[in-house]
């Protein structure tokens, strides 16, 4: 009779863990996640997604990516207009 008692105990214990670490993820997650408006200034600056192109510049003999704004710039421009672009689109 102990024994069945204890594995109640045990099956509640870990019923009231995982509801608690359910309910942590659900404010943690609702926190990050934040509604979109259209008065998101960052996402409203960013250029089109379908500006960004690629030019062949003469003068370095490079390719280099564009977007209606100008050049990305090297060192990672590109990636970072990418990532924004990302954090924008829902």
């Amino acid at each position: 009779m102990f024994s069945h008692r204890l594995f109640n105990i045990v099956i509640a214990i870990a019923l009231i863990a995982l509801i608690g670490i359910t309910a942590q993820e659900v404010s943690a997650t609702a926190a990050v996640i934040s509604p979109i408006s259209p008065s998101n200034t960052v996402c409203a600056s960013l250029p089109s997604h379908f500006s960004i192109h690629t030019e062949y510049v003469e003068g370095t003999g490079t390719w280099m990516t564009f977007t209606e704004d100008g050049p990305t710039g090297i060192d990672g421009g590109l990636i970072h207009l990418l990532s924004n672009r990302r954090n924008c689109s829902q």
